[in-house]
């Protein structure tokens, strides 16, 4: 099927995570993802010892691109970037600010060979200030924008989400810069320059938190098992259960009510009717269901909750959520046929267009396409072979 970015070429010098996983939500969307490597392939490709190779790291964050490998610093390959620029729409990268212009590879760099690119970077710390040539990763962005100061119970000391969010949300903001810039770039015919940091993404990942705080000037606790501003105020948290444990939020009046019902308890709802009473006394409330939902299974309550419109859902590991039907409704995990790994479960994209999702691709192989793409500019067997034999590819 035709999807929204088909045509769309995307000239990608990202490695590890943040910049990879933005390219590879390009990919979905259907665009070409031409990966410049360095002749010893990104580190992404080696990122934990012990895995079967290619590493499930690469896998995630590299597949459905294809793989061409360039030593930048040379200025036959500089050449070569600059011919990709003119026809490409997007270049993009997560080296560290200053490191692009450096290469000669800069915005004002590209626009000249190419006034309509999309140049897109991400960064640590954001492209301005003291700070912005400082390196980081994921554990940084979450550290400096303040989530590990509310995650986890109250006296235990910072702690970083189970998964690399920073990373992660990077990659979506990233990604949707770029899309804004290819919007300007149709209607206008002017590119643009897009930046994003794991700092900033992280700030933004807690408007909501953050303002509260600068408006109020009220400091909130840590999550514990819930969220630091809903929890202490209502029934929005993790219970253990016979077998396990669930989630309860969106707890209202009359859902409250509900909630004390089916877990036989009336009399709590009769003693806390409303928002101000449930709030002064949560922390009664949590105690006394805390007890209750360990009585029964996960299904059992899950299935009252559907009866009466409780809002909840089980707290899946990451094998739940592989087996589970609906994430493979949705695409959401999705099998992707591996040269090396055969069949293969992997995470699918959480975009849909026209209720589907586009098969998986496997990761590209490390210059599996270079001499495709130099062929494509022109360039003869006996330059290639001379361009290798100079370590230049």
């Amino acid at each position: 099927m035709a999807l929204p970015l088909d045509g769309v070429r995307v000239l990608d010098f990202t490695w590890a995570q943040q910049g990879p996983f933005a390219t590879v939500m390009l990919s979905d969307m259907g665009a070409e993802i031409i990966k410049v490597e360095h002749r010893e392939g990104e580190r992404g490709r080696q990122a934990a010892s012990g895995q079967p190779q290619p590493v499930p790291y690469f896998i995630a964050h590299d597949r459905g691109k294809k793989s061409i490998t360039l030593d930048v610093r040379r200025p036959e390959a500089r050449e070569i970037v600059m011919q990709f620029v003119e026809r490409v729409d997007v270049v993009v990268s997560n080296m560290r600010p200053g490191i692009m212009e450096k290469l000669g590879l800069g915005y004002d760099d590209v626009r000249k060979v190419n006034p309509k690119v999309v140049w897109a970077a991400a960064s640590a710390y954001g492209p301005l200030g003291k700070l912005a040539a400082r390196p980081g990763f994921d554990i940084v962005g979450q550290a400096l924008g303040g989530i590990m100061m509310h995650t986890g119970p109250e006296g235990a000391p910072p702690m970083p989400a189970g998964a690399a969010i920073g990373d992660q949300v990077g990659a979506i903001n990233l990604c949707a810069g770029i899309l804004a810039g290819l919007v300007q770039a149709a209607r206008t015919g002017r590119g643009v320059q897009v930046d994003v940091s794991l700092y900033g993404t992280q700030v933004a990942l807690q408007a909501w938190e953050i303002d509260t705080e600068s408006i109020t000037g009220n400091v909130s606790g840590r999550g514990g098992q819930g969220h630091p501003l809903i929890t202490p105020r209502g029934v929005w948290r993790s219970f253990e259960t016979k077998d396990g444990y669930l989630v309860v939020g969106g707890v209202n009046a009359g859902r409250f009510t509900a909630l004390c019902e089916l877990m036989d308890l009336p009399e709590l709802a009769e003693r806390f009717p409303d928002d101000r009473t449930r709030a002064e006394h949560v922390a009664e409330i949590i105690s006394t269901l805390e007890p209750r939902f360990c009585r029964e299974t996960t299904a059992y309550w899950l299935e009252r909750f559907e009866r009466h419109d409780i809002i909840g859902a089980p707290v899946q590991s990451y094998r739940d959520v592989l087996d589970d039907p609906q994430a493979w409704a949705n695409g959401y995990i999705t099998e992707m046929e591996h040269p090396v790994h055969g069949t293969i479960k992997v995470v699918g994209s959480a975009i849909q267009f026209d209720r589907s999702s586009p098969a998986r691709v496997p990761p590209p192989e490390l210059g599996d396409h270079t001499e495709v793409f130099l062929e494509e500019l022109g360039y003869g067997w006996e330059q290639i072979a001379q361009l290798r034999d100079a370590e230049v590819i």
